[in-house]
């Protein structure tokens, strides 16, 4: 099972945020509790967009692959999970093979893949299957995930995939960026819950 994550570590001493809590009279700890609580919140919710933004898998599926927890001075985001499978992404069959849209924008076709056909066993909804003399074909993004068949010939028959939620989460710079906004938004929530907690 695919696994990737990160950490945002040392939350209570970013930027300004040891001495405005330190200059509180009381509920300190409270402030920094609070602002981990709404990064915990928050950065799932983050990865959750950015990802969206650049592959073709519905929110509600990326965000079932990904988990948070945190303690006093950190906050870590795993993404579990082995790859979608293909059915998970737009598909549709051709007259070539399969179309399928992994990266928004950018389809790619399949060369002899065909959906799914009676007396395959297949998870919820269509999905794309390939026989192993096929296989050298696959374009980028696409995964053999698992033999579940063999035809009549006997050769087997392999159930196509895209990637996992965690390879999604960990390319280009995503992780650099989430980092980012977690350090500006736990600075942000400092401040505006110091500023609350001095007002009153």
């Amino acid at each position: 099972m695919a696994k990737a994550n990160f950490k945002i570590e040392n939350l209570d001493a970013l930027g300004r945020a040891r001495d405005r809590v330190a200059a509180l009279r009381d509920g300190g700890n409270k402030v920094v509790t609070r602002a981990i609580g709404t990064l915990k919140r928050k950065l799932p919710t983050w990865m959750k967009r950015d990802i969206a933004q650049e592959f073709a898998l519905k929110q509600g599926k990326i965000g079932a692959r990904l988990h948070v927890k945190a303690d006093a001075n950190s906050v870590t985001l795993t993404a579990l999970g082995r790859n979608q499978t293909l059915g998970n992404f737009p598909i549709r069959q051709t007259a070539t093979g399969v179309r399928a849209e992994v990266r928004k924008g950018s389809p790619v076709e399949i060369p002899h893949a065909f959906m799914r056909v009676p007396g395959i066993v297949s998870t919820s909804g269509p999905q794309a299957f390939i026989r192993d003399a096929a296989m050298g074909n696959i374009p980028a993004d696409v995964y053999d995930i698992a033999l579940v068949a063999r035809d009549k010939h006997g050769y087997p028959i392999r159930l196509l995939g895209g990637p996992s939620v965690a390879m999604m989460m960990t390319e280009g710079d995503r992780e650099d960026r989430a980092i980012e906004y977690a350090r500006e938004l736990f600075a942000q929530e400092i401040d505006r819950l110091t500023e609350a907690t001095n007002g009153r």
